[in-house]
């Protein structure tokens, strides 16, 4: 009989086994939504090990991995069949997810997705040496910043998706300078690593009575253009990450009318005639 029941332990402790190795399904573990529409299943019960195991599947490829935890937090690993190596790191409290391709060797990035959860996403993608060579960050309100041909050097081209329009420009030093030009006046927006926005405005104009000239205030992210030293109109960036402009009156010192959002790269244009 304590033979019979060793073995009846034996098999089901293979089985549990088993079972762990193989997968998880609705009847062992709970599904989990994380950041970047993905879904994670945990185990409901720990394995010999005292972990919860973890699976899911990115591009038809099946990730495993284990956690202390069973949020759905923890770490998922998987090889494709090209032999890279995939590792799908999952944030605590599931702000989160970090979704990133190496090569063979492991430890050469090939590509690298971050996904939070208000929406907002980094995509980076690695050159041979494993150099970033492309990124977009999209913000939570779909808005986005593009770099692409990106040096070892850091340098690069950049571009802003707006809601309605694109603002152009280079990389360099880890800050975005975009730029708009109309006439002798070039408009500059700068976005450095943190996202901070700087403005600055430009006349190559050499007649001071029709030279213009920006002053910038980052406590209202405004512009305020000036011409023979009277306010002629104000650019608003707002964290919306749209541009709005207000004319003052003829003695510039009093705004007129309404603020009224830029909705074309002709019209921000137009703002700086």
């Amino acid at each position: 009989m304590k033979k019979y029941l060793l073995g009846i332990g034996l098999i089901l402790a293979l089985i549990a086994c088993k079972q762990n190795v193989s997968g998880l399904d609705e009847k062992n573990s709970t599904s989990v939504d994380v950041p970047g529409e993905l879904k994670v299943l945990v185990s409901k019960e720990k394995d010999k090990d005292g972990k919860y195991s973890l699976m899911a599947t990115v591009d038809k490829l099946e990730l495993k991995g284990t956690s202390d935890k069973n949020d759905g937090s923890g770490v998922l690993e998987g090889v494709k069949a090209d032999k890279s190596k995939v590792k799908l790191t999952i944030s605590d409290h599931l702000s989160k997810t970090t979704f990133e391709v190496f090569k063979e060797d492991g430890k050469t990035l090939v590509s690298r997705n971050v996904n939070s959860k208000d929406k907002s996403s980094t995509k980076e993608k690695f050159n041979e040496k494993g150099e970033l060579s492309e990124k977009t960050l999209v913000r939570a309100n779909g808005t986005k910043l593009e770099y692409t041909e990106i040096k070892s050097d850091g340098t690069g081209k950049a571009k802003e998706v707006l809601k309605d329009f694109t603002l152009e420009g280079t990389l360099a030093n880890e800050k975005a300078t975009l730029t708009v030009k109309e006439g002798t006046v070039t408009l500059s927006k700068n976005i450095d690593k943190s996202g901070e926005v700087t403005v600055a405005l430009n006349d190559t104009d050499s007649t001071a009575a029709t030279k213009k000239t920006g002053a910038w205030d980052s406590k209202t992210s405004t512009l305020t253009i000036t011409v023979n030293s009277k306010k002629t109109k104000d650019l608003v960036f707002t964290k919306q990450d749209t541009i709005t402009v207000q004319k003052y009156d003829s003695a510039g010192t009093t705004l007129e009318g309404s603020a009224v959002e830029i909705k074309t790269l002709d019209e921000l244009k137009n703002a700086l005639k």
